[in-house]
C-alpha cells in the first residue's frame, strides 16, 4: 500500500516537472523569437483561425508575405486603403475573389491584377467611383471563395463580383460543415495563440519541415513546401534598390501572323490530351472534382437568383518554350475551353491564356503561377477589356456626354 502511494507520488512529481519544464521551454523560445525578431517584418498574425473557412486574413495585419510588404485592412483583405462596408452613393463596387494568384503572391499591392484593374476602370469611367476589393486569400479553393462571399456579400453590397480561377482550384475543396462549439472555441483559442504568440510560425515551420523529412513521397513532399510558403509568411525582401521583376516596363510584342507561325520544336501541335483528360475527368468525376463542381454550381446558383452579378477569370498562361523564349499553345488553350465550359453555365467567363502569347515569358515572371509586375498587367488588361465589353454595360449609368 505504502509502495503504492510512493509511486503514484513520485508519477505526479515527475508531471509536475515535466509540465514545468515544457513551459520554460515555451517560454524560452517566446522570449528568443522575439529578441531577433526582425521589427520591419511587422507583426505576426498573417493568418487566422475560423471555425467555417480554416483560416482567414487579419485584420489590421502589417507586416511581410512571400517578401513583399502587405497590409490587410480593417475589413480583412488586402488594400492599403480602409473602407466602410456601407457602400457610398456613386460607387461601384465590384470584388474579386480567389487564392494567392488574386492575392498577390510575392507581388506589391499596386502590381496585383485586381489594383491594376482598378486604375483601369478608372481611366476608363473616371466619372465614375470605382472599388475593386482584393479578396484573394492565399490557399483558399473554389469552396471557401464561395463560402466567404456568402458570408461578406450582404454587408459588401457588391455590384459586381469576379471570382479568379486557377488549375488548383480543383482540389482541395473539402465540403464545409457547421462550426460545433467545440470547434468554435478551439478556433477562438488558437486565433489568440496567432495574435500574441510571436513563435506560433517557429512551431509551424518546425512542424512542416519535420514532416517533410519523415514523409518520401514526392506528392507529399511538394504540398508540405508549399503550405511552408503559403501558410507561412516569409522574410522580408527590400525592393527600395529596384527589382526589375517587379516593375511594370516595356516588352515585346509579337504579331498575330508570329504568333500563329510560332513552333516549339519540344511540342510543335498542341498535345490533345490535356483536354481529353480534363473531359473525362468531369465526365466521371472522382470525389475531388465532384467537390469543385458543386463550389462552382454553388456560384452559379447565386448569379442564377440574381443575388450578385457574378463572372468568373481564367487567371492562367500557356506553356514556355524556353529555347526560344516564347509563350505557345500546347495543349493549354483547349484545356481552357474545357474548364470556360464548366464555369460558363449562365456566368460569363474571361481567360487570360490567349493573351500571353503574343509576349516573352522573360519579361512576363510568374505568368504561369504567382504572378507578378508584367504578367499581372497582361492579366488586369484581359479582365478590363471583357468586363467593359460583355458585363458592365448593362450595370452601369449611361456615360455622360463629354
Amino acid at each position: 500500500m505504502f509502495g503504492q502511494a510512493l509511486r503514484i507520488r513520485r508519477a505526479a512529481i515527475a508531471g509536475a516537472a515535466m509540465l514545468i519544464a515544457v513551459a520554460v521551454a515555451v517560454v524560452g523560445v517566446e522570449a528568443w523569437v522575439r529578441l531577433t525578431w526582425d521589427e520591419q517584418r511587422g507583426r505576426p498574425g498573417f493568418y487566422l483561425s475560423d471555425p467555417e473557412l480554416g483560416q482567414r486574413l487579419a485584420p489590421g495585419y502589417e507586416g511581410w508575405f512571400a517578401g513583399v510588404p502587405v497590409r490587410i485592412n480593417r475589413l480583412g483583405f488586402r488594400d492599403e486603403r480602409d473602407y466602410t462596408p456601407q457602400k457610398p452613393p456613386g460607387v461601384f463596387r465590384i470584388l474579386v475573389l480567389g487564392d494567392s494568384v488574386t492575392f498577390g503572391h510575392g507581388a506589391r499591392s499596386n502590381t496585383t491584377y485586381p489594383y491594376l484593374l482598378e486604375q483601369h476602370l478608372r481611366a476608363w469611367r473616371p466619372d465614375v467611383e470605382w472599388q475593386v476589393w482584393n479578396l484573394g486569400v492565399p490557399g483558399y479553393a473554389t469552396s471557401q471563395e464561395l463560402a466567404y462571399l456568402e458570408r461578406v456579400g450582404p454587408g459588401y453590397q457588391p455590384d459586381l463580383v469576379v471570382v479568379g480561377f486557377y488549375q488548383n482550384d480543383l482540389t482541395g475543396n473539402e465540403p464545409r460543415q457547421r462550426p460545433t462549439l467545440v470547434r468554435r472555441v478551439g478556433s477562438a483559442a488558437q486565433r489568440l495563440v496567432q495574435r500574441r504568440l510571436y513563435s506560433y510560425e517557429f512551431y509551424k515551420r518546425a512542424v512542416l519541415l519535420l514532416q517533410w523529412q519523415l514523409f518520401t513521397s514526392d506528392a507529399v513532399r511538394q504540398r508540405l513546401e508549399h503550405l511552408v510558403t503559403q501558410e507561412i509568411p516569409l522574410g522580408r525582401k527590400d525592393y527600395s534598390s529596384g527589382n526589375e521583376s517587379q516593375e511594370l516596363s516595356p516588352v515585346d510584342q509579337f504579331s498575330a501572323e508570329e504568333v500563329a507561325a510560332m513552333v516549339c520544336d519540344l511540342q510543335p501541335s498542341p498535345d490533345p490530351r490535356i483536354a481529353d483528360d480534363l473531359r473525362a475527368r468531369l465526365a466521371a468525376p472522382d470525389r475531388s472534382m465532384q467537390l469543385w463542381l458543386d463550389a462552382v454550381r454553388g456560384f452559379q446558383r447565386l448569379a442564377a437568383s440574381k443575388a450578385y452579378p457574378l463572372a468568373f477569370f481564367i487567371n492562367m498562361a500557356p506553356e514556355v518554350c524556353v529555347a526560344a523564349d516564347r509563350f505557345y499553345d500546347g495543349g493549354s488553350l483547349a484545356a481552357s475551353e474545357v474548364i470556360s465550359g464548366v464555369l460558363g453555365e449562365g456566368v460569363p467567363v474571361a481567360s487570360s491564356v490567349r493573351a500571353f502569347l503574343p509576349f516573352r515569358p522573360s519579361q512576363m515572371p510568374g505568368a504561369a503561377g504567382h504572378s507578378f509586375g508584367n504578367a499581372n498587367r497582361v492579366k488586369a488588361g484581359v479582365l478590363f477589356e471583357f468586363l467593359r465589353a460583355q458585363v458592365l454595360p448593362g450595370l452601369l449609368p449611361a456615360n455622360p456626354a463629354p
